[in-house]
C-alpha cells in the first residue's frame, strides 16, 4: 500500500502469542500498516499511545473484546477499536456495536483480510467517532463553555447590582441572566448524560421513586408509587429520568398534583391529574426548548429523552386516566 506514513501502525491484542502472530501478518499484507502484537495485559498506558487502530479478537470468555474496548476508553484513548471473531453472533455484534465499537467483522481469514484490510485503512484515516468519543468530546467543549460563559455573565449581574436600580428593566436583566444560566446547566447535563451507558445495576424502582420525589421537595401524600419491581439500570441516569418527569408535573400541573407511578408490561410510567398535553403536541414535548414560552426552561423533556435514549430506553407521552399528562418507559 502506498502513501502510508511509515510510523503507522495497529496493535492487535485479545488471543494467544502464536494465533496474534497470524493475525498480524495477515492484517500487514492487507493495510501496509505495521502490526504490533501487544498482550491484553500490556495493552494500557504507552501501549496504545502511538498507535492508529486497535484490532481486538473477540472469544469470550477468554478474551472479552467488549471489556477490552471499555477499558481502553476508560483510559481516554479514542483510537478506533475493531473486533473480529471466528464465529460472528448477531445478539454479540449488537451488544458490541450499542456499547459503542468502531467495528465487528468476521475473522481474519484469507478471503476476508482485504475487507478487514479497506476498514481499518478508512478508520485510521478517518478519527473514531463512537458514541463514547463523541461524549466525551462534548462534555469537553460543554464544560468550557460553561466555565466562559459564567464569566461575562458575573460581570452582568455585578453590573446589574452598581446600578441600584429596582425597576422592571433590572427585573429583566436578572431574570435573563438566570435563564442563561440554567440553559448551560441542562447542556451540561445533557453533554454528560449522552454518551453509551457502561454498566447497568439491580435498582429498586419505589425506593428510587420515593427518594427524588422527596429531594424535589413534593409531599408525600401527592405521590402514590405503585411499583414493586427492581430494573436493571445505571442509577443514575434512572434519577435523572424521574427528577426531570416529576419536575414537569410539578411545573405545569401545580403544587396539588397528585403523581402516580406504576408499572406496564415492558417498563413503567409517571402520570398526573394535571392539565395534560395538547393534542398533537405529544412528540413535541420531547423537543429542544419546547414550552420555553411557557412556565419553566423548556428543556425538562427534552433531558429526560436524551438520558432514557442513551439508555437504550424510550419515553412516549400520551394522556393519563386522571386527563393529565402520562409517560410509559420502556426499552426500546
Amino acid at each position: 500500500m502506498s502513501g502510508w506514513d511509515p510510523d503507522r501502525h495497529v496493535i492487535v491484542t485479545g488471543v494467544d502469542a502464536a494465533d496474534m502472530g497470524s493475525l498480524a501478518a495477515t492484517l500487514e499484507a492487507a493495510t501496509g500498516l505495521e502490526a504490533v502484537a501487544v498482550a491484553a495485559g500490556e495493552l494500557l498506558g504507552d501501549g496504545v499511545a502511538d498507535a492508529d487502530a486497535l484490532v481486538v479478537v473477540d472469544s469470550p470468555p477468554e478474551h472479552d473484546g467488549i471489556e477490552t474496548f471499555r477499558r481502553v476508553r476508560a483510559d481516554g484513548w479514542t483510537l478506533p477499536v475493531l473486533l473480529v471473531s471466528e464465529r460472528v453472533a448477531p445478539e454479540r455484534v449488537e451488544r458490541a456495536l450499542s456499547a459503542g465499537v468502531t467495528e465487528y467483522l468476521a475473522a481474519w481469514t484469507d478471503d476476508r483480510a482485504g475487507e478487514l484490510g479497506a476498514r481499518i485503512r478508512a478508520h485510521v484515516r478517518t478519527p473514531a467517532m463512537d458514541g463514547a468519543v463523541q461524549a466525551e468530546r462534548w462534555k469537553t467543549i460543554v464544560g468550557a463553555l460553561a466555565h466562559d460563559a459564567k464569566n461575562p455573565l458575573n460581570v452582568v449581574t455585578g453590573r446589574l447590582e452598581l446600578l441600584d436600580d429596582d425597576g422592571p428593566h433590572s427585573d429583566a436583566i436578572q431574570r435573563s441572566v438566570e435563564r442563561v444560566e440554567s440553559l448551560l446547566a441542562e447542556l451540561s447535563t445533557v453533554a454528560t448524560v449522552a454518551g453509551p451507558i457502561e454498566g447497568v445495576e439491580t435498582v429498586d424502582l419505589a425506593e428510587m421513586v420515593s427518594q427524588v420525589w422527596s429531594e424535589l421537595g413534593g409531599r408525600a401524600t401527592q405521590l402514590r408509587v405503585e411499583v414493586t419491581e427492581t430494573v436493571e439500570a445505571d442509577p443514575d441516569c434512572l434519577h435523572l429520568v424521574l427528577e426531570r418527569l416529576f419536575e414537569n408535573a410539578l411545573t405545569h400541573a401545580g403544587d396539588d398534583v397528585t403523581v402516580t407511578v406504576g408499572s406496564t408490561e415492558r417498563g413503567f410510567y409517571v402520570a398526573d391529574d394535571g392539565p395534560g398535553i395538547p393534542d398533537g403536541e405529544y412528540e413535541r414535548v420531547f423537543e429542544q426548548g419546547y414550552g420555553t414560552a411557557r412556565d419553566g426552561e423548556g428543556y425538562g423533556l427534552f433531558v429526560a429523552a436524551s438520558v432514557a435514549t442513551a439508555h437504550g430506553w424510550d419515553i412516549v407521552a400520551g394522556e393519563s386516566d386522571a386527563g393529565g399528562a402520562r409517560f410509559d418507559v420502556r426499552p426500546t
